[in-house]
């Protein structure tokens, strides 16, 4: 059992920001996706915001990071997005606008997301937990975070849909925190 007087080693944001964030991000993005909805997905460019049209009904799942990390998991994308992993995470089966397994399924992706990103980085595996995933849906809204923090960010498409992921990480060393 550790001692109750250990000081937990923070993962630092020149950790984070470094590049295999984002390659550890890309791959469980890819394993999850082929694994649970056989479905292919590709990172695009973030000036191309895809076939989802902005300004749209959209649904942002968060789960949070606590411990060793302090920061949060937010993954994005429209309705009809989320309506379509809904759909694949309960084997195909039509799902109607409104349905409460649109948020289930949107809460869990997100959850698969971030365990699956904290427990490939070296340092946060069994030093980091995660909170229960909280979805918000809506237009033109704003999830604010605790700052000072840092951001990494992708757009991936899968069909004819988008996901964005964003990472945050609070910078615990800023002035300003």
């Amino acid at each position: 059992m550790p001692e109750a007087n250990a000081v937990l080693k923070r993962f630092n944001v020149e950790e984070f920001l470094s590049p295999a964030t984002l390659t550890r991000a890309d791959a469980i993005v890819a394993e999850i996706f082929g694994m649970m909805f056989g479905l292919e997905i590709e990172v695009v460019e973030a000036s191309d915001p895809g076939p989802d049209a902005p300004g749209s009904d959209e649904r942002t799942a968060v789960v949070g990071f606590s411990g060793a990390m302090r920061g949060s998991c937010h993954i994005r994308m429209t309705g009809q997005a989320a309506r379509s992993i809904a759909s694949a995470m309960l084997g195909g089966a039509p799902i109607e606008e409104g349905d409460d397994s649109i948020d289930d399924a949107l809460g869990e992706l997100c959850n698969m997301l971030a365990g699956g990103w904290k427990n490939g980085t070296p340092g946060l595996s069994s030093e980091c937990a995660l909170s229960p995933p909280t979805v918000i849906s809506g237009r033109n809204y704003k999830v604010h975070m605790i700052k000072p923090s840092v951001k990494v960010s992708r757009l991936y498409q899968f069909d004819v849909h988008t996901l964005h992921l964003t990472l945050c990480c609070e910078d615990l060393e800023s002035p300003q925190a």
